[in-house]
């Protein structure tokens, strides 16, 4: 795929560092290195889907600008991650990243998708509403650095797709 000069793939061992840089720039309770480096090792639960710019893939950040990680099991998947480089949000990057995952999840047969999102994630809870997701419960607590409530989110497979 190639939209706006970039080519969504599956992430690669290489990746992993460029991930966790990107992580740190997004997220204020980020994933450690170990953690995208066992997504990006298990190929059988779970997919890292990065969205690279189009330059050579040693340079600075090897050209990643987005990424979604997704786990599947018993007819399920979770949305793990999604994150947009600051500088490229408000681009359609997410909804593209997170509509590429959810198609991959319908062609390995998944019926529902969860996710959790801070409650004050005013563009994330957007982005996840339009794509059919439905507030279904809510974890006090879940999230730390500032602490606050998780909504969890549920997405069945006849929804509508982002």
């Amino acid at each position: 795929m190639n939209a706006q000069g970039l080519v969504l793939e599956q992430a690669a061992e290489g990746d992993v560092e460029a991930l966790a840089e990107l992580e740190r720039r997004c997220h204020s309770h980020p994933w450690t290195l170990r953690h995208f480096a066992d997504a990006v090792a298990d190929r059988k639960t779970l997919r890292v889907f990065v969205l690279r710019r189009q330059l050579e893939v040693w340079e600075l950040g090897r050209g990643i600008v987005g990424y979604c990680v997704v786990q599947v099991a018993a007819g399920e998947m979770h949305v793990h991650n999604l994150a947009i480089d600051p500088s490229a949000r408000r681009t359609g990057l997410a909804r593209l990243l997170l509509r590429e995952a959810l198609a991959w999840g319908a062609a390995v047969g998944v019926e529902e998708v969860f996710l959790e999102v801070r409650q004050s994630n005013w563009a994330a809870l957007g982005l996840y509403r339009d794509a059919g997701f439905e507030a279904v419960s809510v974890r006090r607590g879940y999230y730390d650095r500032p602490r606050e409530d998780a909504l969890i989110l549920r997405r069945n497979r006849g929804f509508r797709n982002p």
